[in-house]
């Protein structure tokens, strides 16, 4: 929904000012990705609803287990405070298997370099795929996730430093990551 208003606060959300868009046709897919250093994970879509059994089964144990195995030791896990990701099943199987997990803050998705790499990634699907439906969209994500540089990977990674570094010095508050 787009405002194409811009009068007052009442008139702003009147019926003659608001277009409704569907952007990529309508739907969206879910996706799940693993970075550390300038190595990355296949894209893996996610069918179905998320929730921690469906976390374990077919992110964790599937993907990012044999990741971590290959790359460890010392491997950290972080993922954010999402339901399926701090749920009891979740964090035993972490135990279970002896994967480190980092504690993350609430609501602090500026901290996550994967976020950065997401807006990255969904702007080069855009500009580079016309995209009409779900199915369009999926393949377009796993194109331009194939053709991300690793290079720009290991920037966001190694960026964390700074921007925790500035989250502390901004005492929790706003910071410009």
């Amino acid at each position: 929904v787009e405002n194409t208003c811009s009068l007052n606060i009442y008139e702003r959300f009147a019926h003659r000012c608001i277009v409704e868009k569907n952007r990529f046709g309508g739907g969206s897919v879910m996706v799940w990705v693993g970075i550390m250093g300038n190595l990355k994970t296949d894209l893996v879509v996610v069918q179905g609803n998320m929730n921690a059994q469906h976390y374990v089964a077919d992110v964790l144990n599937a993907h990012a287990l044999p990741f971590i195995r290959q790359h460890g030791p010392g491997v950290t896990l972080m993922h954010d405070n999402a339901r399926p990701h701090v749920a009891r099943v979740t964090t035993q199987f972490l135990q279970q298997n002896n994967v480190n997990v980092i504690p993350w803050p609430a609501v602090s998705p500026d901290l996550n370099p994967i976020e950065h790499i997401w807006d990255q990634l969904g702007r080069k699907a855009r500009a580079n795929h016309q995209i009409d439906n779900v199915r369009d969209l999926t393949q377009a994500l796993q194109q331009e996730w194939r053709n991300l540089p690793n290079a720009l990977i290991l920037r966001y990674v190694t960026s964390m430093r700074r921007r925790i570094i500035a989250c502390i010095h901004a005492n929790g508050g706003h910071t410009r990551y």
